[in-house]
């Protein structure tokens, strides 16, 4: 009877984390699709490029935009003030880059752009 209880305990924890892990594998990020080469992203969205592109900070406060370059080799957290914009190439070699020094000057296919700022900040990505 022991082992009974034993198991029924088991497969319930089981069946916990088994459920917890697939809620916890959606990604908190929300997709904006590209209309016209430009999206616009609110805090806490990303979008794709496949082609350089530009950020433009059209918000009032400062905003973090985080760039996953590739496969995520070479990365970069910038900073934009209100109005500023910045130019990015789809290579390995940004001056502020993290990641593996290999990866650097190595042409990426797509990159990912995030605003992870916590303010009400919204970045108008130029993807031409």
């Amino acid at each position: 009877m022991k082992c009974l209880k034993g198991f029924v305990y088991l497969m319930i924890v089981m069946a916990v984390c088994l459920f917890s892990s697939q809620a916890m594998a959606v990604s908190p990020w929300f997709v904006e699709e590209m209309k016209g080469e430009e999206a616009i992203l609110d805090p806490g969205t990303t979008t794709y490029c496949n082609k350089d592109f530009m950020l433009e900070n059209i918000g009032n406060e400062t905003a973090e935009v985080q760039v996953v370059l590739g496969n995520g080799a070479n990365y970069a957290f910038d900073f934009l003030q209100p109005g500023e914009t910045i130019k990015y190439a789809l290579t390995g070699g940004y001056a502020k880059s993290g990641g593996w020094d290999e990866a650097k000057g190595v042409n990426i296919e797509e990159a990912r752009i995030i605003n992870s700022s916590g303010t009400n900040s919204k970045i108008k990505v130029h993807c031409k």
